[in-house]
């Protein structure tokens, strides 16, 4: 027994010296693992934080340009033009995979925040547009309300769940986003609001209907030309009532664009690129436009400075990311399919810088109403 026993030992203490031996071997490996994976902890702090603290400005313009130099044939980019078959495309692609990550962080509402004054601040809703709609649905005692470009139903929803009484219709030319919307006002069994599919440039969607105002929150800058304003504005004064009004919400470009400079030009080429856009209306355009259709200005309010700390947070985030650009080439390459998807993340890169110092783009708000044509 007692042999048997002391065998017992031995074998216990030579495995013992294997496990050590084995042990002292793999240390070195696994303290250069650790202190490679506190060099890379560190390098991540590093660029989270240069990215955190970064200034927007011509510096950080620089940058970003080249790191996007290396994922994308800008020049390819810039030199190609869109058309509305590609916008309907780029939503149909995007609403249920980029922008319900949009809306996982932001939550429902897929505008532009703005950073507005208390009482109506940040903390009122996700998106303030659609209460900026509703004050003014209030103030000219409308009663029926079209949605030109409604999306999800967002804002439309928003009015009829508030209004019960008011009459509230939206159209979009995306077939997706229409079926969303359909879908959530089934939902919560709203009995005053109906969406079509139906494009801005024609409106033959409730063709025997008046409406005392007709808007849109970020849509209408997929109107890039001077022909599709012109459709739309001549349609828009066929369906609103005597007095109507419209209300467009939206970024547009800036009248000092041309005296930019060519970096910030192209940061705002490249986000309408992005946004599959043509070239942004401005507001001067839509001015003299929606005057020459006998449609007088009453509001023209800039918001540039609210939208701004929303895009800069969104531009904060790319401009990290832009750090691993040669990855992300990769990625787009290897995954045609992301394609759309990096057309959103090319105008969060560029869009932050167009809107700086009012540079090439704008935000705001303009509001018309229409005249009689007797008077004219």
């Amino acid at each position: 027994m007692k042999k048997k026993h002391w065998e017992i030992i031995q074998f216990q203490r030579k495995n013992s010296m294997i496990y050590l031996g084995v042990f002292l071997l793999s240390l070195p490996y696994y303290c250069s693992l650790f202190s490679s994976s506190c060099v890379a902890l560190v390098f991540l702090f590093v660029l989270i934080s240069e990215a955190y603290f970064c200034e927007l400005d011509d510096k950080s313009l620089s940058h970003d340009l080249a790191q996007l130099r290396k994922i994308y044939n800008i020049d390819r980019i810039l030199s190609t033009s869109v058309n509305t078959i590609e916008m309907v495309n780029y939503y149909q692609k995007t609403t249920d995979y980029d922008y319900k990550i949009l809306q996982y962080f932001k939550g429902p509402g897929l505008h532009s925040t703005l950073n507005l004054k208390t009482p109506i601040g940040k903390s009122a809703c996700t998106s303030i547009q659609p209460i900026m709609i509703l004050e003014r649905v209030s103030r000219f005692n409308c009663k029926s309300v079209l949605e030109v470009g409604c999306g999800h139903g967002f804002c439309t929803l928003f009015l009829a769940n508030l209004s019960p009484q008011l009459i509230c219709k939206g159209i979009d030319v995306v077939p997706r986003h229409v079926e969303i919307a359909k879908k959530y006002s089934q939902l919560q069994f709203y009995q005053n609001t109906e969406f079509k599919l139906c494009d801005a440039c024609n409106m033959d969607a409730f063709q025997d209907e008046k409406f005392d105002l007709i808007f849109s929150v970020e849509a209408l800058c997929h109107l890039d030309t001077h022909q599709k304003r012109n459709s739309f504005l001549t349609h828009a004064y066929d369906r609103l009532g005597d007095n109507g009004i419209i209300i467009i919400i939206d970024g547009f470009r800036s009248l000092q664009f041309s005296s930019c400079s060519e970096h910030q030009q192209m940061a705002m080429r490249l986000a309408e690129k992005g946004f599959r856009i043509k070239m942004m209306p401005t507001k001067k355009q839509w001015i003299e436009h929606a005057n020459d259709l006998n449609f007088k200005l009453i509001e023209d309010t800039d918001l540039t400075t609210e939208v701004l700390p929303f895009w800069t947070q969104g531009w904060r985030m790319a401009h990290f990311i832009l750090n691993f650009a040669y990855c992300l080439k990769c990625i787009s390459l290897c995954f045609p399919c992301t394609k759309e998807s990096f057309g959103n993340f090319l105008s969060v890169c560029a869009t932050a810088h167009a809107f700086r110092q009012k540079g090439t783009a704008e935000y705001g708000i303009i509001m018309f109403q229409k005249k009689s044509r007797i008077f004219d």
